[in-house]
């Protein structure tokens, strides 16, 4: 049985799938890019603006060319700079 807590869950996610395929949509019509208007769930796991080639240049550089990605930067820099501010001194 479902309570009314994962109903809510249920209607949240839904909402959350919903709204991620409308902002893609609207970039998708934006560049002009019109196959996806037809199928609009497909946006849904799927970036409008994507080739989706795993070897592209441009799509997926980091994997490329074996480069960090910029969440992986960004948490090595604060833990530097959490190491450098450490009074352990």
């Amino acid at each position: 049985m479902s309570n009314e807590q994962d109903k809510f869950n249920h209607s949240k996610r839904l909402l959350k799938d919903e709204a991620a395929i409308a902002k893609q949509l609207k970039i998708a019509k934006e560049f002009g890019i019109d196959h996806y208007l037809s199928q609009p769930h497909r946006l849904a796991k799927h970036h409008a603006l994507d080739c989706g080639n795993s070897k592209c240049l441009i799509c997926s550089r980091e994997k490329v060319f074996k480069e960090r990605t910029i969440q992986e930067r960004r948490f090595s820099q604060r833990e530097q700079y959490s190491l450098d501010k450490d009074p352990e001194d």
